[in-house]
């Protein structure tokens, strides 16, 4: 089982797109997947089409961690609290209370950092899923550690902003904290160029830096500025099912990206 977390200490740069995305190309590709909501926001879960308001948080990815925290964690706990939503992903919600999961993990042992990889040992005695994609908040903290603890890859979505880049330089310096620790000595990291504007000046200086800086962390994939993208989430779909303008590039491009994610991590 792969797991990617998506991820950046900064919001607005594609995160939660990128994660619904690339779940939705996975299972586009044939392979199971499910993916994690961890923002306590909740865009993800909106995003492909799940009532959050009807929600209750017990029925939430917070009762996994909640069963985790209490020793009570189970195969059938996780899986009973799956939703399979329209595209066929299959989804650990949100709940807004999960805005209080980062004080939980704090007064976890080891601050809580291993739950998530307890959860998807757990998980993996039932049917397993072949990718695993965690939405995450916009900050540094427990969720994230617990994130990178658990991960195969963490996948950086990035564009060409100077706070974006330094963001990457902060997420980089907490993937090195997880893999010196030995929490997950074998985390791999990649930079997606999301959001971007190939004929911009500036985007093309910033693909210069990262080159230079990053050159071996970079996807060759690009994700393009695409009203496709920022139009689907209007009518909670994946771009695999929405049906509006300039698809066919955009799928096409997830796709790739799911290709090129096969060849550095195979299917386990």
């Amino acid at each position: 089982m792969i797991t990617y977390a998506v991820a950046l200490e900064k919001g607005g740069v594609g995160k939660t797109a990128l994660a619904v995305n690339l779940a939705a190309a996975f299972r586009q590709a044939g392979l199971d997947v499910l993916l994690i909501d961890l923002d306590a926001q909740a865009s993800a879960t909106h995003w492909l089409g799940i009532d959050v308001a009807a929600l209750t948080a017990d029925r939430s990815a917070l009762g996994v961690f909640n069963d985790a925290l209490t020793g009570r964690l189970t195969a059938s706990g996780i899986t009973d609290r799956v939703i399979t939503t329209a595209g066929g992903v299959h989804m650990l919600a949100a709940h807004p209370q999960m805005a209080g999961l980062p004080s939980q993990l704090s007064a976890a042992t080891l601050g809580g950092i291993f739950l998530l990889s307890e959860a998807l040992d757990t998980l993996a005695q039932a049917p397993p899923y072949d990718v695993v994609v965690l939405d995450l908040p916009p900050a540094r903290g427990p969720i994230l550690g617990m994130a990178l603890a658990a991960a195969t890859r963490c996948l950086a979505p990035v564009q060409s902003e100077d706070l974006v880049i330094r963001a990457l330089v902060a997420l980089m310096e907490s993937v090195t904290q997880v893999r010196g620790r030995r929490v997950n000595p074998s985390l791999q990291m990649s930079i997606v160029r999301n959001k971007y504007m190939p004929r911009s000046g500036a985007d093309r200086v910033y693909d210069e830096l990262l080159r230079d800086e990053y050159k071996d962390l970079l996807i060759e994939t690009v994700i393009p500025v695409r009203a496709a993208l920022r139009d689907s989430v209007a009518v909670r779909q994946d771009i695999f099912h929405y049906g509006g303008p300039e698809v066919a590039e955009a799928r096409a491009l997830f796709l790739q990206l799911v290709s090129e994610l096969i060849k550095l991590d195979g299917q386990r």
